[in-house]
């Protein structure tokens, strides 16, 4: 018999070992482990995922695992709930590059709270987000632009799985386990993106959600419960269902040997990944040109049609996850402001801001038929000034992603600003040397205490 695409990732799943691992996947897992860890520590001092955190205080349980800033110890299940919701609460997380969700958020606050009740080594927990990781991208990268054409949200329906695989792992569950382990985490895939059009901080939970779906889906799994073991390529499975145009070759393509935690994607600014390129071509131009918000008479954005209808349709924010969804609102502070901080898409006063919202009406987005696959987020601009004068930019890849790599001192110097809102400076130097060296901890667990206030 042919093995199925999800019985090969199960497989894949069960066998990879850290030494299989090329040290530059390595490497990155850590840069990956450490950004995701900064923006929890950020979101958990945020208002909107506070709820997160009240409503499994609330709950109540056994204390098992812990609660970054706070030092709350929860159930695991609503550890992973709370870190994830502070992991993808604020905008400043990876992304898949060119396969969308937030692969991070999925997998390093399930190993966090894991690693508390079910010891495991450093090398088990690097292992675990590389291979958690790669399966989510993989899933992702195989129906992509078309779930997003629905309107599926990309980390929604994938981020269960990579959850869910990086459970498996630090549970240890064998091949079979693993398999029906599949097939239970596609019953927790889901999410739909009508935030992008009309707000909601809702958004906000989508990582914990799937975080608690992808533990829960493994811990039944080890019990033994069964799931489809064609949950993937099936009748009624993911790539059926969520997308109208896949490329199932793509999930399997260099499987074991190409670790898609390469093509990770590291936010620099506070917003919706679709915005990142353009925000940045937009403050080349600036930096080039010299001109400023009094001179604007109309901006063209040339993106790909997803990033048109996931950031450039909304005009008008209401709340801070809409404003972080709009892609005219990010162009207007960064001429206003000349920074694209956190601070400023929580000001309900910008929101409503006269001068604010003429600028982002002067700003007009449209589908690029250029922007395909690995130019997905490319960007071409057109400014013109109300002198007559016109600067045009193309920008191929944002910053921080894969093809426009930024160094790991951009990344430890964000990671210091997001920190900052919780540890000292001396606790943050030991964060980063814990990180930089968890290959050699017995203990993984050992890291938990240094990320409580």
């Amino acid at each position: 018999m042919t093995t199925g695409i999800t019985q090969q990732l199960a497989l894949h799943t069960a066998r990879v070992q850290f030494e299989d691992i090329p040290r530059e996947a390595i490497e990155k897992a850590k840069d990956c482990i450490l950004d995701q860890i900064g923006v929890e520590l950020i979101g958990s001092t945020l208002e909107w995922n506070k709820i997160a955190y009240r409503y499994v205080v609330e709950m109540g349980g056994r204390g098992e695992s812990t609660v970054v800033n706070y030092g709350a110890r929860v159930p695991t299940l609503d550890a992973a709930f709370v870190n994830a919701t502070f992991g993808q609460g604020c905008e400043l997380d990876d992304v898949g590059f060119a396969a969308g969700g937030h692969p991070g958020a999925a997998t390093v606050p399930v190993a966090l709270a894991l690693c508390e009740k079910y010891p495991c080594t450093g090398k088990d927990f690097l292992a675990a987000v590389v291979v958690g990781w790669d399966i989510m991208y993989r899933l992702l990268l195989a129906v992509r632009p078309s779930a997003g054409k629905r309107g599926f949200h990309s980390h929604g329906i994938g981020a269960p799985f990579g959850a869910m695989a990086t459970a498996a792992r630090l549970l240890r569950l064998n091949e079979g386990q693993i398999l029906h382990a599949f097939g239970i985490a596609g019953m927790h895939s889901s999410g739909t993106m009508e935030y992008d059009q009309t707000g909601g901080e809702v958004k906000r939970v989508i990582a914990g959600i799937a975080a608690r779906g992808g533990i829960q889906a493994a811990l039944l799994a080890q019990l033994g419960l069964t799931g489809p073991p064609t949950i993937i390529e099936g009748k009624r499975g993911f790539l059926k269902v969520f997308a109208d145009q896949t490329e199932p070759e793509e999930i399997t393509r260099g499987l074991g040997s190409d670790f898609k935690i390469m093509r990770i994607w590291f936010k620099l600014y506070p917003c919706v990944a679709t915005v990142q390129g353009v925000i940045y071509t937009l403050a080349k131009l600036i930096e080039e040109h010299r001109f400023g918000a009094d001179d604007i008479d109309e901006i063209r954005v040339g993106i790909s049609e997803t990033s048109v209808t996931h950031g450039g349709a909304i005009y008008e924010p209401h709340d801070t996850a809409s404003a972080q969804f709009s892609l005219p609102f990010s162009l207007a502070i960064r001429l206003l402001k000349n920074d694209n901080d956190l601070s400023f898409y929580m000001d309900p006063k910008l929101w409503t801001d006269p001068k604010v919202l003429a600028l982002a009406k002067k700003v007009k987005s449209y589908a690029d038929p250029n922007a395909k696959r690995d130019q997905n987020y490319n960007t071409t601009m057109e400014v013109k000034l109300t002198n007559g004068k016109i600067y045009k930019a193309f920008e191929p890849y944002p910053p921080g992603s894969p093809h426009n790599m930024v160094g790991r001192d951009v990344l430890r110097a964000k990671f210091r600003k997001m920190a900052r809102a919780v540890l000292t400076e001396e606790r943050i130097d030991k964060v980063i040397e814990a990180v930089h060296r968890l290959e050699t901890y017995e203990n993984a667990a050992e890291l938990i205490p240094l990320l409580v206030k």
